[in-house]
């Protein structure tokens, strides 16, 4: 489906975390809204959810979650795990499948199930994978991907493929654009830097 939004968002599964990085870029159509658009958000000190979209959508989506994950931690007692943060979203999103969020969201984070990444589309469906694109920029974001992944890739090997996978949405996609935002998680937390 096409939406008058754009945006190319990538995230990589490594061996000691995850990664992902977005461009940020706002756009409605031909329209830019701004450059400085942010698409990543840190959830918990060790869950990161990234977005395409409408962007009213997925700020929403992230308010509601973050109510949420409080509420499921004070009645679990236990920090949510990854897994449990991609299912509540995924039931989120196929409750509302009648009237949808307009998103393609990427989850990653780290647990003691270790690394993980999900990618979810519209109506909710779950998708764990090892890498995944999605956005306006997705094609050419892949062709990076698929290229350059290894099963054995560390955070920093996998940070610098990654901001490469992104400019090249942002090199090939009218939609996408501004700076690259990275934010990984590995034991040392969720950590976040601007590459322009």
């Amino acid at each position: 489906m096409s939406l008058p939004t754009g945006a190319t968002v990538v995230g990589i599964k490594c061996t000691d975390g995850v990664v992902v990085a977005t461009d940020s870029l706002i756009t409605w159509g031909s329209m830019v809204l701004s450059e400085k658009g942010v698409k990543a958000f840190k959830l918990t000190d060790t869950i990161v959810l990234a977005s395409a979209g409408l962007t009213s959508d997925y700020q929403m989506l992230v308010n509601r979650l973050q109510a949420q994950i409080k509420l499921y931690e004070m009645n679990q007692g236990k920090e949510i795990t990854v897994k449990a943060l991609a299912k509540m979203v995924a039931n989120t999103l196929y409750s509302r499948r009648m009237a949808p969020l307009f998103v393609q969201t990427v989850i990653v984070g780290l647990d003691s199930d270790g690394p993980q990444l999900f990618t979810l589309d519209m109506g909710g469906s779950l998708i764990p994978d090892e890498f995944t694109a999605t956005g306006s920029g997705t094609a050419t974001a892949y062709g990076v991907l698929e290229n350059d992944f290894r099963a054995d890739l560390t955070v920093k090997e996998a940070e610098s493929i990654a901001v490469q996978a992104v400019k090249a949405g942002i090199s090939r996609d009218v939609q996408s654009g501004g700076d690259i935002r990275v934010m990984t998680v590995s034991s040392s937390g969720v950590a976040e830097r601007i590459v322009n």
